[in-house]
């Protein structure tokens, strides 16, 4: 609207309507509005702005826009939650419908309909910090390995040491809760991967893993770990769950934890890890900048103990032992030097015709021929 103000020397007209007389401001023709006309829109048109990274994924269907969002199924319950009301909550304050597969279909997508395509990543928005919040709900399906137990003479050594121990008969320690000799190897990273494409997109980020690490000065050297001694997770002794070996070697570690680096962000950039889960791993370094990945290899677990199951059949909460006595007798244990040869995609819960766990993929940490 034109107000006198904004004419240097305005003119008025006269305007009777009825008993009343107005006076009428006279708009030149020439004169330039400070309101761009071409900004404004009515609310219910779409915004008329720059293409956005989903806007080519995006279908017209009917009076509305359509996305396929990816989200693994498994996420699906958190996204409806108790009676709907999450989804509903979502829908009321993105102003986004949201279309949720049934169970039946293993479908890893909804669906995300809006009017508007702001709507559409208003919804997305919040989808993705939902899930990003409940992922440590999630139960690990996979880890990264470097196998030991390829190396007779450390499975016999280990073996050896299980059947010591147990001759010892130390109070709350049976066979059960002992690493069996062919399972033996240094977890790098647990992993939550629950489709088949997560698996597949695991792959390539290996094959991209295993191509960056030969091209490493350090691939031509032999990569060895010297496992000798006790240890255990926690200070205090009295109070275990977990016994495992190790080599100390401040170069092995060194080492490990580079390509860990390289591995890590490789995995982070494609959506496999969180920082914030490898640092619910203990993986990171209290900042999150790099990767302390503690080298351990386990010998004795008390979450496989037989001793205390529940009525089910199933496995009993984690019991603790007093392994202050055990440290103190096998101090000196040495199993021996192993090559670390290979890193393995590894299924938790399926075992190979070797006993080992079901492998995936492999790729190798060092040139092979660098054993001689």
């Amino acid at each position: 609207m034109a107000m006198g103000q904004d004419i240097e020397d305005p003119k008025f007209e006269i305007l009777k309507i009825g008993p009343c007389a107005y006076r009428k401001l006279i708009v030149p023709d020439a004169l330039k509005f400070k309101c761009d006309g071409n900004n404004y829109r009515y609310e219910d048109e779409e915004e008329d702005e720059e293409e956005r990274e989903l806007d080519d994924q995006m279908t017209y269907e009917g009076d509305e826009w359509v996305l396929r969002l990816p989200i693994v199924a498994v996420f699906h319950r958190f996204i409806v939650g108790s009676r709907a009301r999450t989804k509903q909550r979502i829908e009321l304050e993105s102003g986004a419908r949201i279309t949720v597969p049934h169970r039946e279909n293993q479908e890893d997508a909804i669906y995300l309909r809006a009017r508007q395509k702001n709507h559409i990543y208003s919804a997305k928005a919040q989808i993705e910090l939902l899930c990003e919040k409940e992922e440590p709900k999630l139960e690990y399906t996979h880890f990264l390995s470097v196998p030991l137990a390829h190396d007779a003479r450390f499975r016999q050594q280990v073996d050896k040491f299980r059947e010591d121990v147990i001759l010892q008969r130390f109070e709350g320690i049976d066979s059960s809760i002992f690493m069996p000799s062919r399972r033996m190897h240094i977890t790098l990273c647990m992993l939550k991967l629950h489709s088949h494409a997560q698996v597949e997109e695991m792959k390539q980020a290996l094959e991209e893993a295993k191509a960056r690490i030969a091209a490493t000065a350090e691939f031509a050297r032999p990569l060895v770990a010297s496992l000798k001694g006790l240890h255990i997770m926690t200070d205090d002794p009295t109070s275990v769950s977990v016994v495992f070996t190790t080599d100390r070697a401040s170069a092995l570690q060194h080492r490990m934890n580079n390509l860990a680096d390289l591995m890590f962000n490789i995995l982070k950039a494609r959506g496999l890890v969180t920082a914030q889960n490898l640092m619910a791993q203990r993986l990171l370094s209290s900042d999150g900048a790099h990767a302390e990945v503690k080298l351990h290899a386990t010998l004795m677990n008390t979450k496989y103990s037989r001793a205390y199951p529940r009525e089910d059949g199933s496995r009993g909460d984690r019991a603790m032992i007093d392994a202050s006595t055990l440290m103190e007798t096998f101090a000196g244990v040495d199993f021996g030097a192993v090559r670390l040869g290979e890193i393995q995609l590894s299924c938790l819960e399926e075992m190979g015709e070797d006993g080992y766990y079901r492998s995936l993929y492999s790729l190798p940490l060092c040139d092979q021929q660098s054993f001689g």
